[in-house]
């Protein structure tokens, strides 16, 4: 039996108890027991990973998230529940009995299933290589996802982000007013064969206790470049593709100060996107990646500059020049990694940072940065040191 046939068997178990819960309670007894889980989720959300951020041992901060999440989503159950226990006695003996049964089975399942779904999505953002795999292949968890908005995710994926680090480096630049992002169309054929190639990244840095996130593409056979800051400090990088694999990569080239990195994936199936030239300023173009680790966007991007300015490496520790593009773009958390595309779908950069000071600016390194490790990622086979993880 595999990992995601157990879990798709423990959810619908799961959400055949809730239906039979709904239906013995009504919606007049359920609805107080649902707030509770709601209520239970926005607190876990916000409060699970400061308290675990308070566990003096990093490693164990992983352990305390998932244990205080639970526990508040428990918590909160049990008191809607108790409340609905009285609420529901003098209802479910009127007329409306029946009706009230019905839709209680059907709210109630409903919630559930949306519930598994969420706790689903934080679960396999911590990067563990095991949960991802069986997340990810869950037939069950797939079936709800289409069933849930693209715009719901990505507001999940945000408030998630508020309080789990997926940081984005700030890069201040000479521009002092939001630019004007440009209108393209970011479905088309060739962006949207493009995408297909574009991966989610996540990994966890046992030494930091903490969960990354970001995005990557793939330029070879089996080998997937994103940011060196993505990857730091972690050994088994979990790699999600559009077509649902997700695999354990190993990081085999790691380079700290460009902020580069290339991952080796054994069975990855998805096509080396095509490698084209650095573009000049006014170039319309387009970004792809996953922000906030959520679901797949693609934007629009306007190449403003391309300049060599003094970058910091991703520990802040020294400086030197790589050049960069500076972009029209509106570029968040998660987006790290992923390729900046020419309108024909061909890479012609990497996206690294966002502006600290000026709205609708971003950063992306060209091919004079990019070009030289494309190059030899076919050779790279042994596993190297993803360095330090990066601590706030």
């Amino acid at each position: 039996m595999t990992e995601s046939l157990l879990l798709d068997i423990l959810l619908i178990l799961m959400l055949v108890g809730y239906l039979v819960y709904g239906f013995r309670n009504g919606l007049s007894g359920s609805i107080f027991a649902i707030a509770g889980i709601i209520a239970g989720i926005i607190a876990a959300f916000f409060l699970a990973p400061l308290i675990a951020n308070l566990v003096p041992i990093p490693f164990a901060r992983l352990g305390i998230t998932v244990i205080v999440a639970f526990g508040f989503v428990a918590i909160g159950h049990a008191l809607g529940s108790a409340i609905g226990r009285f609420v529901r006695r003098g209802f479910l003996r009127s007329p409306l009995g029946g009706l009230d049964r019905v839709l209680g089975a059907l709210v109630t399942g409903i919630v559930a299933a949306l519930v598994a779904s969420m706790i689903a999505f934080s679960v396999a953002q911590l990067g563990v290589p095991l949960l991802s795999k069986a997340i990810s292949g869950s037939t069950f968890l797939r079936i709800v996802n289409s069933l849930t908005p693209d715009p719901v995710e990505a507001f999940l994926a945000q408030v998630r982000a508020t309080v789990v680090d997926k940081g984005i480096p700030l890069f201040t630049g000479t521009l002092t007013s939001p630019p004007v992002i440009p209108q393209i169309d970011t479905g088309s054929g060739a962006l949207n064969a493009a995408a297909q190639s574009v991966v989610r990244i996540t990994g966890n840095a046992y030494a930091c206790g903490v969960s990354q996130s970001g995005s990557g593409f793939v330029v070879y056979d089996d080998r997937v470049v994103t940011n060196a800051h993505v990857v730091a400090g972690v050994t088994e990088p979990v790699i999600e593709t559009p077509g649902g694999q997700s695999i354990a990569g190993t990081v085999v080239y790691f380079d700290p100060i460009d902020d580069l990195a290339v991952i080796a994936v054994p069975g990855l199936d998805a096509p080396a996107l095509p490698l084209g030239a650095t573009q000049p300023p006014s170039t319309d173009a387009a970004f792809e990646g996953y922000p906030y680790g959520g679901p797949f966007q693609s934007g629009a991007a306007n190449i403003i500059s391309v300049t060599s300015p003094a970058v910091p490496d991703i520990y802040d520790q020294s400086r030197s020049q790589r050049e960069v593009y500076t972009l029209a773009a509106n570029i968040h958390e998660g987006n790290s990694g992923g390729p900046l595309l020419t309108l024909d779908g061909s890479v012609v950069g990497v996206v690294f940072a966002r502006s600290g000071d000026t709205a609708n600016v971003g950063y992306a390194m060209t091919m004079a940065e990019l070009e030289p490790v494309t190059n030899q990622a076919a050779g790279l086979t042994e596993t190297v040191s993803s360095g330090s993880c990066i601590s706030e």
